[in-house]
């Protein structure tokens, strides 16, 4: 990690707004629609050039690729590991129960219902091992091309996974989280 004694290094992390026609094409690919997986990785490769662009355009000094070859910051685990199937149950946040309107604002994004959130009914193994190459690619890209202090790309922790894939495989939640990890 860089330091810097002049003035505070700026970051940040998770999700950045996905250009439009990138969410409709991965909306699309989640719904089942052919999708050109060469045009796909083209497109996420730009947003993501566009993306750190931005970041260092607004004086970000540490940027990230946004997630742009993510649907979402968590769902995107099902494309790239086995033992994801069925359906998982929708989760309910408890500080959420005393506000319906703030909740149908934050679970009424028709995007939201878009996303697949299936749970854990199977062994956990890789499904595809380049998926992270190639978000590593895109980011050294883009950033050979912005100034910055250094990147890093985020990932979902085990537990995000956990608390958004319900388990019905696994023994014990140790189990399941030692085999997200």
């Amino acid at each position: 990690m860089k330091r810097s004694t002049e003035r505070f290094l700026t970051t940040h992390t998770g999700s950045l707004p996905r250009p439009p026609d990138l969410i409709r094409t991965m909306f699309a690919k989640e719904e089942g629609v052919p999708v050109d997986p060469a045009a796909l990785e083209r497109r996420v490769a730009e947003a993501v050039a566009e993306v750190v662009r931005r970041q260092a355009s607004a004086g970000i000094d540490i940027v990230n690729d946004g997630e742009m070859s993510k649907p979402s910051y968590a769902t995107y685990i099902k494309d790239r590991l086995n033992g994801f199937g069925g359906s998982s149950q929708p989760l309910t946040y408890q500080d959420l129960v005393d506000f319906p309107t703030l909740a149908q604002r934050v679970f009424g994004d028709p995007g939201r219902a878009r996303r697949k959130t299936p749970g854990c009914n199977a062994p956990i193994s890789v499904r595809d091992p380049l998926a992270a190459e190639l978000d590593i690619q895109h980011l050294k890209a883009a950033v050979a091309a912005a100034p910055h202090q250094e990147a890093f790309l985020s990932a979902a922790s085990p537990g995000v996974v956990a608390l958004f894939f319900q388990n019905t495989y696994y023994k014990s939640r140790e189990d399941y989280l030692f085999s997200i990890a």
